[in-house]
C-alpha cells in the first residue's frame, strides 16, 4: 500500500512514522523541499520526488494547519478523485470564539471540497509527540476514526492497528466535528495544568 503525507512538521512526521511501522509504503512531502528530505530521513519515508507523486498513492494525509489543508484539497480535488483523504487537522480555538453549535467539521468541508474523495478524520485528538510514541503511560495511544465510507475507514484501521497503536470505529463524518471538540478540551486541559504538549484522549478498558 503506497500512502503520502502531505506535510513534513511535527504531526507529519509523527503520521509517516506510525505508517511506516505499519509496514505501508510512505512518500513525504512538504513546501520545503529539506523539511521534506529530513522528515524522511528521521521516520524512514522516502521523499516524493513532487505533488503530483504523493497524490497517486492509495491514502493521501493532510498534515497541515487546517487552511492550508482546505487549501490543497480545493487545489487537487481532480487528482484526489477515487483516493483515501485522511484529514488529522483541528480548527483553532479563534476560529470558534462562540462555540461550535450549527459549524461543520473540517473533515466536512474538506469532504464538501472533493466529492469524489473519501474523507476519513484520525489523529487529530493526538498531540504529535503521542502519534510518534505510540504510547501514553505505557498504554497504546487510541486514535478514533470517523468516515461516511466504511470501506476506507476499515482500511485506516487496520493501518493504524499494524503501527501498534489502537484504532477505534468512530462512526461516521459527522462525528468529525466531536473529533474536533475532543481536541479542543484536551489542548485546554494542557493548556490549564501548564504540562507539555504530549497528550491524547484515551478510551477504556484497554485490550
Amino acid at each position: 500500500m503506497l500512502i503520502s503525507v502531505i506535510g513534513a512538521g511535527a504531526m507529519g512526521r509523527a503520521v509517516a512514522r506510525q505508517y511506516v511501522r505499519s509496514g505501508a509504503h510512505v512518500l513525504v512531502t512538504d513546501r520545503s523541499g529539506e523539511c521534506a528530505a529530513e522528515a524522511a530521513a528521521q521516520t524512514g519515508a522516502d521523499m516524493a520526488d513532487s505533488v503530483r507523486e504523493a497524490l497517486r498513492a492509495d491514502i493521501v494525509t493532510l498534515a497541515v494547519g487546517h487552511e492550508r489543508a482546505l487549501e490543497f484539497v480545493t487545489a487537487h480535488a481532480a487528482e484526489l478523485a477515487d483516493r483515501t483523504v485522511v484529514d488529522t487537522t483541528n480548527p483553532e480555538e479563534s476560529d470558534h470564539p462562540r462555540g461550535w453549535q450549527g459549524l461543520p467539521s473540517i473533515a466536512e468541508v474538506i469532504a464538501q471540497a472533493v466529492p469524489a474523495a473519501s474523507v476519513v478524520k484520525a489523529f487529530n485528538t493526538l498531540c504529535a509527540s503521542a502519534v510518534l510514541s505510540g504510547r501514553i503511560d505505557g498504554l497504546r495511544t487510541d486514535v478514533f476514526v470517523a468516515s461516511d465510507d466504511e470501506a476506507a475507514k476499515a482500511t485506516v484501521i487496520e493501518v493504524v492497528d499494524r503501527s501498534g497503536m489502537r484504532a477505534l470505529d468512530a462512526g461516521g463524518l459527522h462525528k468529525a466535528l466531536v473529533l474536533e471538540q475532543m481536541a479542543a478540551l484536551c489542548t485546554e486541559i494542557i493548556d490549564r495544568l501548564k504540562i507539555p504538549p504530549r497528550a491524547g484522549m484515551k478510551f477504556l478498558p484497554d485490550w
